[in-house]
């Protein structure tokens, strides 16, 4: 009888043996292999899901990053455009400052162009 219960249970190995090699065989490529949850072990489903739960933390731990370096190449590209507004504002402040000395000159020349006319006039 214990030869017969052997004989049984190395039948059942063998059989799941050869059925998680065409698994594996079938599954190159794939991070999890492709199984009936009715037929696995609740501790082989909890370490199935453990690694769910780690590939989809990897994940999201990846989008993370990326959004992290988004908003960083954002944040530069703010401050970028916040120094050529400055440089802007800076600009039209000197060409302002630039046009009422060109036109205080302007206004001198008349007057001493008046000045000498009314000189020369008297003269």
């Amino acid at each position: 009888m214990d030869s017969e219960l052997e004989e049984r249970l190395r039948a059942a190995f063998r059989d799941k043996l050869r059925l998680l090699q065409g698994e594996l065989h079938a599954a190159r490529g794939r991070t999890v292999p492709a199984r009936d949850p009715a037929t696995l072990l609740p501790s082989t489903r909890v370490l199935l899901k453990r690694r769910e739960v780690a590939e989809a933390e990897r994940e999201l731990q990846n989008r993370r990053e990326e959004f992290q370096q988004q908003m960083q190449r954002l944040a530069q590209r703010r401050q970028q455009l916040a120094r050529r507004e400055q440089q802007h504002r800076e600009a039209v402040l000197r060409f302002d400052s630039f046009l009422k000395a060109v036109e205080a000159r302007r206004e001198r020349a008349q007057r001493r162009a008046g000045e000498e006319r009314a000189r020369a006039a008297a003269e």
